[in-house]
């Protein structure tokens, strides 16, 4: 079975990883990968000077490589092997779209995220993605 934990340094995300600990301690078999979304920015302003895409693309993975480093040393203090990946793009697409390249049985996540515009009740990432995979997706609050 392999389970998709996708991570962004949120206390929700990170209970979905301990969640996802415990299920891979119980079942040894399981095969656990943890994935973090940097955002591609195109142009954004900061301090009333614009940053080019290049920058705060960069930024935005050098900050999202560290909550993946994070996440994965949870795994790393319990034993348990675990796969970590970071990718660029919009977080819901490149989720959904790895759930299907990759053939993944599970996800867990959280219920809210870091994203830019946090949805009211539910994080608009999470909406997305269990609106749009076809395999069971464990919303961790």
């Amino acid at each position: 079975m392999k389970i998709l934990v996708p991570v962004d340094g949120s206390e929700q995300s990170m209970r979905a990883v301990a969640y996802a600990l415990k299920k891979a301690k119980d079942h040894p078999s399981i095969e656990v990968t943890l994935l973090t979304v940097a955002y591609q920015y195109d142009v954004t302003a900061f301090d009333g000077a614009v940053l080019l895409q290049q920058l705060a693309t960069e930024r935005s993975q050098e900050v999202f490589k560290e909550k993946l480093e994070e996440a994965k040393k949870v795994f790393d203090a319990a034993g348990v092997k675990v796969n970590a990946e970071l990718l660029v793009g919009d977080p819901a697409s490149v989720i959904i779209s790895y759930v299907e390249k990759k053939d993944i049985d599970e996800v867990i996540m959280g219920s809210r995220g870091m994203s830019p515009l946090k949805a009211a009740v539910i994080g608009s990432v999470t909406y997305k993605v269990l609106q749009n995979v076809d395999v069971p997706v464990l919303v961790v609050k």
